[in-house]
């Protein structure tokens, strides 16, 4: 998977062999909209208002393809569902679910986010990363924000020896999770 951050709430996600956009209308001054939804399969405006609704608690990922089903043509598409207003879930046939959270915390979630990628987006990067840990260990955490939220939120997690994955996303630098 290969996230790409542009500012604000606007996101280019590769997954699963497809490009998902989140928030095209809401990209920042000089990002142009049809270089950033060319290609596109997925569009996903308002941060996922109107997508379908999940309950993260009994949510589980789809199942790998079976390579029999795989050699049909039938491996699938990218999914993505509503887990509550400001949160996106995105799953995507063999790869990890892609959780998008927006100035809010993760809602209560199963299992499955032991395996999965959660980006924070927003604001109290800190507070919410340290809340998540608590609650999970996902495979990692990726912070999009202000510069000085994000270095408070490394600078605390050091402190904390936490164990946690984190990265740092820049605006219009991809990055793969």
């Amino acid at each position: 998977m290969k996230l790409t951050w542009f500012g604000n709430s606007t996101f280019r996600i590769h997954i699963g062999g497809q490009i998902a956009i989140i928030d095209a209308d809401n990209a920042p001054d000089g990002v142009e909209s049809r270089e950033l939804t060319s290609g596109a399969d997925l569009l996903i405006p308002d941060f996922g208002r109107g997508l379908s609704p999940i309950e993260p608690s009994i949510w589980t990922p789809r199942k790998p393809v079976r390579l029999l089903d795989a050699l049909d043509g039938t491996e699938g598409h990218v999914e993505a569902h509503s887990a509550g207003e400001g949160c996106i879930v995105v799953d995507a046939p063999d790869e990890a679910p892609l959780m998008l959270l927006l100035d809010r915390d993760a809602p209560p979630f199963g299992r499955w986010t032991e395996q999965a990628v959660v980006v924070l987006l927003g604001t109290r990067l800190r507070e919410r990363t340290e809340r998540l840990q608590d609650a999970a260990r996902p495979k990692l955490v990726a912070l999009a924000g202000e510069g000085w939220e994000i270095e408070a939120t490394f600078e605390y997690l050091v402190g904390q020896r936490s164990g946690i994955s984190l990265i740092a996303l820049e605006p219009a630098l991809a990055v793969e999770a």
